[in-house]
Formats: structure tokens, sequence, C-alpha cells
């Protein structure tokens, strides 16, 4: 009786929701499909060049202050935009904040207080304080009827029932790192993965010849075994009836220096990051120079493509009229981020002032620069 012949891999990933047949479906050629499922946080931020994204992202982020204006006239920020959560300083918050966005495409707030001011579309009144919860503990329950006024019926906090009017939701503009760059991900852990064990190898890499009669799989793998032993005990080995080659190997082959080049250029696309702000290339191989005359290009390039989109996202969800009185809006001070290049600060305040946009005490108050006389009041560490 002739058994059945195997059944055939098949490279063709059907779309969920589309029914089969032409133009419905994804065909990917040797693609492992662990590839295309979402990956771990810990998993993504084991890889240098998305680590160096994240940091970079929230490293300016945090340096930008949240502030409340209203038209031309800028308020009090409030408890909420200086101290949200009693437990931890802002910059915390919205660290956690950003990562929730970059790395689960959406971030939550819990209100814990709110003050006295009610209105039509916030009538328990306006949070004041309020912590942040980790995106993967938050099911939204919506409601299947597209018409209806609002959709988010409550959300399920790590197991518990909360009302919308105590959650501040916010959506960014992706599914989240970890799912539309999974595969991405995963081929740089596993090019990270080769490089760990190309450096754990103490001796060359080579193949060994018989020379004398052949021997099976069990012999040779006894030869190899103690050819390996000799030469990391004694440094020299003795081979009877084999000849020892090795392999034309440098240091660059052993460090996948090409191949994780390309990997880390891939991750910096990810988060929008410019390749040459973590030392990649544009073509995936020998890394870019950030030089300094366009290190300002670049830095303005940075905030723009990667770090603007999100702060856009906190800004619009605590300036909606369920956190912000009507006529008041929330907007982070990104020209603080260019303090970090006193250099471009200086060209930037002397232009606003000469446009009399600034006048020259609020130029120095932005520079940290005291008057001629009086006492300095300069926070130190600000940049």
């Amino acid at each position: 009786m002739r058994a059945a012949a195997p059944a055939q891999r098949s490279n063709v990933i059907r779309l969920p929701g589309f029914p089969s047949g032409a133009g419905t479906v994804l065909e990917v050629a040797s693609i492992d499909p662990a590839l295309l499922t979402a990956v771990s946080r810990d998993v993504a931020m084991s890889v240098p060049a998305i680590a160096a994204c994240r940091n970079l992202i929230v490293g300016a982020a945090i340096q930008m202050d949240m502030e409340r204006y209203a038209g031309a006239e800028r308020l009090d920020p409030g408890q909420l935009l200086r101290q949200p959560d009693p437990d931890c300083t802002v910059a915390e918050t919205l660290a956690q904040t950003l990562d929730d966005l970059m790395f689960e495409g959406r971030a939550y707030w819990l209100v814990l207080a709110t003050d006295t001011q009610t209105s039509f579309a916030n009538p328990n009144g306006f949070p004041v304080r309020a912590r942040r919860v980790p995106a993967t503990w938050v099911v939204e329950d919506l409601d299947p009827d597209f018409a209806a006024y609002t959709r988010v019926k409550a959300f399920n906090v790590n197991g518990t029932t909360v009302d919308p009017s105590r959650v501040l939701r916010f959506k960014a503009d992706h599914e989240g790192v970890l799912r539309f760059g999974a595969r991405t991900i995963w081929s740089a852990v596993k090019q990270e993965q080769a490089a760990d064990r190309m450096s754990s190898v103490d001796i060359p890499a080579g193949v060994i010849h018989s020379e004398g009669a052949e021997v099976d799989d069990a012999e040779a793998d006894a030869i190899v075994a103690r050819f390996e032993a000799q030469r990391q005990n004694h440094t020299v080995a003795f081979l009877q009836n084999a000849k020892f080659e090795r392999s034309a190997l440098n240091a660059a082959d052993l460090q996948l220096l090409d191949s994780r080049g390309q990997a880390a250029t891939e991750c910096a696309r990810l988060f929008n990051v410019p390749v040459v702000q973590i030392g990649a290339s544009p073509t995936g191989h020998t890394g870019s120079s950030l030089l300094y005359s366009n290190v300002q290009q670049n830095a303005a390039a940075f905030v723009g493509q990667a770090v603007v989109p999100l702060l856009r996202v906190i800004e619009a969800t605590l300036s909606l009229p369920s956190s912000t009185p009507r006529g008041q809006q929330i907007a982070f001070a990104v020209g603080q981020y260019l303090r970090s290049d006193p250099g471009a600060a200086v060209d930037y305040v002397t232009q606003l002032v000469a446009a009399q946009i600034l006048t020259p005490d609020e130029g120095r108050a932005y520079l940290g620069v005291a008057n001629v006389g009086a006492q300095p009041d300069l926070t130190p560490g600000r940049v």
C-alpha cells in the first residue's frame, strides 16, 4: 500500500474576513508565519537599534513641557500637566505613555481625581490627577453598532470594569510597532542571536577532512569534539588521518556587520527615526556620520518625523472637552528641544527678538541667561 504523500507547506496567507479567490490572498514565498505575529516589548527592546530609537524619542519628548493656552494667552498648566500621577514625576508618566503609543499603538490614563468644574461633556468635573496604566491591561468594550453616538461602552482594566469617564484614551495612527513591525523585529533578533553564537566560538571556524578510511557519523562527531576540546584546553591538537582546514573568516564576517547594519536601518524606519541618529545607514551597510554641519538639520527631521506625531496624539487627547475646558488647548513646547544645541538656540532666539515676537527679557528666559545685576533664578540641569 503506497503511503500518502506529505502535505506541502502553503506559502499563501489568507487575509481574515475576505472570501477566497483571485486578488484576496497575500502570497508570501518562504516566510515563516511566526514572523508575521506580534512580538513582545521585551523581545523588541533586546535589539539595540530598537532600544536606541525608543530612548531617543522618549528622551527628546520629556525635555518639552506641556503648556495650556487660551488663544494667544498662556495659562497655568494645572496639576494634570505638572504631575498627573502623585506617585511619580510627569517625565515618568510621559515616558510610559509614549512607550505604549509606540509599541502598542494606544495608551491609557486612569483618572484619579477631578475638580469642581463641570460641563455637558464632562459632568463629573475635569481630571486633575491621572495614572498611566499599561496598555496590555486594558480591553475596550465597543458597541458593534457603528451608528451609535459613542461606541465606547466601558473599559476593562486588569479585570475591573471602568466607566469611560474615568479613562483618558490615547490612540496612535497605527496599531503599534510590535504588530506592523513584527517581521522586521524578528529578523533583527535572529541577526543578534546569530552574532552571539559566532562570538562565542573560541577557535577559528573550519572543516576537518578525513584522509584515511571512511568514518561514520558517530566517529566523525567524536573526532570533532576531541579536536575542539584539545584546542580549547591546550591551544594545539593532534589529528591522525585527518586534516584541519581553517575557513577564511574575518572579524566583520563573525560579527555579521553588514546584515546587522541592514537590520538596524530597517528598525530605524519603523520608528521614523533618521538612520544617522542611531549610527545606521540609508543603504543598510556602513554607518553614516552625524557631522556638525548636518546635526541641526537631522535634529529637526528627527523631531518632525518621529517625535511630533506622538506628541500630537497626547495634545489632541488632553485638549478634548472631556479633559480641558472649552477654548483651551494643550501643547508641547517643542522649541525647548533646540536648547540642546546652544548655537541653534541663540540663532532661534535672536531671529524672534529681531522680529519683535519675543522681548529681550523673554529671550534671556528662554536661553536661561539672567539679566546683568539681577539675581539669577536658573534651574540647573535643564537644556
